[in-house]
């Protein structure tokens, strides 16, 4: 989804970890924004913890991951890039979620082997 408001592009952003609502980043990125979405995906990541936030990683077979969705615009984009490191560490990703039927934005790590704690659940608590 992309549509303008206030003369502002609007994306669809899914995070993952400490991004999420009532977690740390979310106050300083994403507040007051509730989710529009919040529950599992399939995704062709996996998810590792490196003990303070998640990485997701390409894999060959899809995995369910513990997405929320935010409607944001370009310049929150930009700040998030900021803060993962964009291209340096993260890539920010278009993705198409066929069950929601929705295009969004997803930081991923790639051109590295995963490294970290599995975290089977796909979900970062």
């Amino acid at each position: 989804m992309n549509d303008k408001r206030n003369n502002e592009e609007i994306f669809l952003l899914a995070v993952y970890g400490t991004l999420k609502e009532n977690f740390p980043n979310y106050f300083y990125y994403l507040n007051p924004r509730k989710p529009i979405f919040r529950g599992l995906v399939q995704l062709p990541y996996q998810m590792y913890s490196d003990g303070g936030f998640p990485l997701l990683f390409p894999s060959e077979k899809e995995n369910k991951i513990h997405i929320e969705i935010f409607e944001v615009p370009q310049k929150t984009v930009e700040k998030i890039d900021k803060l993962e490191g964009v291209p340096e560490f993260y890539s920010r990703e278009r993705i198409f979620l066929e069950e929601l039927d929705y295009e969004v934005f997803l930081y991923v790590v790639v051109n590295r082997e995963p490294f970290g704690e599995l975290i089977e659940s796909g979900l970062f608590e």
